[in-house]
């Protein structure tokens, strides 16, 4: 919900975006646990946020398994520094949102970063040696200073924008931010004409 809320966003206003690490549950062991939830309880509760997705062309499917994200967000970082950050970042989201898969496995983020370009050989030695844990951890903990306590987050301008809301909400933010729509409107391939 958030890259599409992002991609909107882009499209219609001047902005700048970076997107940066959360860990939304730190205590999620390396290798990911089991939901504790049963299924009818993960269907109640994400009806509405499942409603909202499907209204947005996203589709969200039910995960019985929650990913250690960590080193998902390590090799958004190394797509990042590799240039490839946005084609890795949606891959990613996509893998994990819409076919459930385990973005906390090596293996799922290499199959992806091979698919986006990337060296996969390099990315391994990153996501072993860990070279970008840090970066995670600051990300996180600034995260944590600001009063993160869920995702998608935002910070527009001085204002902050939580969990899965309508884009109705980030125009208005705009607006508070006295920030006014392009004139012209790019295409969701991102080209302006």
């Amino acid at each position: 919900m958030g890259q599409v809320r992002v991609d909107q966003l882009e499209r219609e206003y001047d902005v700048e975006v970076e997107w940066r690490a959360y860990l939304l549950d730190p205590s999620t062991p390396e290798g990911g646990r089991s939901h504790p939830y049963p299924p009818e309880i993960r269907a109640q509760r994400s009806g509405p946020l499942r409603q909202m997705a499907a209204d947005a062309g996203v589709t969200i499917v039910d995960r019985d398994w929650i990913s250690n994200s960590r080193k998902a967000h390590e090799a958004a970082m190394f797509a990042r520094d590799a240039g490839s950050f946005a084609p890795f970042h949606r891959a990613m989201l996509d893998a994990y949102f819409a076919h459930g898969r385990d973005i906390g496995d090596i293996n799922v983020l290499l199959e992806l970063a091979g698919e986006c370009g990337l060296d996969t050989v390099e990315l391994r030695a990153a996501l072993e040696d860990g070279r970008y844990a840090r970066h995670v951890d600051q990300d996180a903990a600034l995260a944590w200073r600001i009063g993160f306590t869920g995702v998608p987050a935002f910070i527009l301008g001085n204002r902050a924008i939580i969990g899965a809301q309508p884009y109705q909400v980030f125009e208005e933010v705009m607006a508070l931010l006295g920030r006014e729509k392009r004139s012209v409107v790019a295409p969701p391939d991102g080209s302006v004409e």
